[in-house]
């Protein structure tokens, strides 16, 4: 079949008899052969076979692991056709809120991402063997299959520099005779190894975890990293024994040189730690918040509300044009780390308080002098719950700006934003995530007061 068009989620789309099939790794202009694995009434998903004919212009991807690692899915797209095709699956998802023309709404031109490559700035890899047996494997989970680690050489998306990491760390597993965690048995002992990077500083903290102490040499790895990376400017050892997969720290069993980074956004100084919420691309952060503002069209008298403001980097980004910044955040070690950061960036009209939405709003309300008279919005990729939503909406606010990471969640709750009275003024997409199908975009959102 044609492949016709690309669906938020990475895949090519193709017709067969007029019958949709989505395909991972194609591009529009492709003719491919390709085997239905699951079908439904409406569609079907499909393994690409072979590509017969190219599009014109089919970029060689530089990765050696496209197209079985799953994480940079459009590195066969030149940029170009990657941001023209973002901007497209923005407008598809628009097209179904009613009362709202995409065409009109996407006022202002995609905003690219400094880098293409190397810019991610937080990595988590996972150790693994085959089946329990073979050379120790240390890389991402296989795309379907959360039993099977890829064995990455070579990363393209985070900072070269710190490839050297992954072969010594595999190198120094092997040494030490150490097993690699199976997460059906729920045994072994390497679980993860997380990379967290500055761009200002040029350096990276690095944790090791494990299931259990036993068999550890926490010098030795110590010693094999900082030989294979001299920008290691800290390293931690750390156990997870839980079931998931998720890479946390339940207790601290080793550490070595320093525990924090400090990034910046423009002049803004960021003290940030491997479990910090930050974005992921730093520089492209910037550009981000830098719609946001001029979205927020500050004039140095607003009360602004940062809803679920993480570690409070929207809001103290915006903090020079305000009259005070209130960020309201349901983790309170986020909430240590923005009165932290606004203290070393001296900044005095920031108030951060740690809380659920529903509860901690009404206490805010009763201390700020008069109304909030801008809201900005950065929800999970799940957007907005239904509640909360309303909450701030009927803040009555006359301009929301609503940041999002997944324009189908977006969409929805444009919905409901509509109802409550707002008016998507205008819309921009901001490319975060090169590679990637991935795309944010910031949107004003007005109502009329009085």
């Amino acid at each position: 079949m044609d492949i016709h068009g690309l669906a938020y989620g990475g895949r090519g789309v193709g017709r067969v008899d007029n019958f949709v099939v989505f395909v991972p790794y194609t591009a529009p202009g492709d003719r491919v052969r390709a085997r239905v694995t699951k079908a439904k009434s409406s569609f079907a998903e499909a393994e690409l076979e072979e590509v017969l004919t190219p599009a014109p212009g089919r970029a060689e991807p530089p990765c050696s692991h496209f197209g079985t690692c799953g994480g940079c899915s459009w590195q066969h797209l030149p940029i170009e056709e990657q941001r023209r095709w973002k901007e497209q699956i923005v407008r598809d998802a628009l097209r179904g809120v009613k009362g709202l023309d995409p065409e009109t709404v996407i006022a202002d031109p995609l905003v690219p991402s400094p880098s293409t490559f190397h810019y991610r700035n937080k990595m988590e890899f996972t150790f693994g063997r085959e089946f329990g047996q073979g050379p120790l494997k240390l890389g991402f989970h296989t795309p379907g299959n959360w039993r099977s680690v890829l064995n990455i050489e070579r990363c393209w998306l985070m900072p070269d520099v710190l490839n050297p990491l992954l072969d010594a760390a595999r190198a120094e597993g092997e040494r030490q005779g150490l097993t690699a965690w199976n997460p059906s048995r729920h045994e072994g002992n390497l679980r993860q190894l997380v990379l967290r990077w500055s761009d200002h500083e040029q350096r990276v903290l690095v944790a090791l975890l494990t299931a259990e102490p036993k068999g550890v040499d926490f010098d030795a790895f110590r010693t094999a990293l900082t030989d294979a990376c001299p920008a290691v400017k800290g390293f931690v050892w750390g156990l997870n024994s839980g079931k998931s997969d998720v890479a946390r720290a339940e207790e601290v069993m080793g550490s070595w040189g320093e525990d924090l980074l400090e990034e910046r956004l423009g002049d803004l100084k960021f003290q940030i730690s491997l479990a910090s919420f930050f974005q992921t691309n730093t520089r492209g952060a910037v550009e981000l918040y830098t719609v946001a503002k001029k979205y927020l069209a500050l004039t140095g008298r607003e009360r602004l509300l940062d809803a679920y403001c993480g570690t409070g980097t929207i809001g103290q980004f915006c903090a020079d044009q305000c009259d005070h910044i209130y960020g309201i955040e349901l983790i309170k070690e986020a909430i240590w780390d923005a009165r932290e950061n606004a203290r070393r960036n001296g900044l005095s009209n920031c108030t951060f308080m740690a809380g659920d939405m529903a509860m901690t709003l009404p206490k805010l309300l009763g201390s700020v002098p008069g109304p909030l008279d801008r809201v900005v919005v950065d929800p999970p990729r799940a957007g907005m719950a239904k509640k909360a939503l309303a909450q701030l909406a009927r803040l009555h606010a006359p301009v929301l700006v609503y940041v999002s990471c997944n324009p189908t969640t977006m969409a929805r709750d444009f919905e409901q934003l509509i109802e409550e009275g707002y008016r998507i003024e205008r819309l921009c997409p901001v490319d975060m995530f090169p590679q990637t199908y991935h795309i944010e975009c910031v949107a004003r959102c007005v109502r009329d007061v009085g």
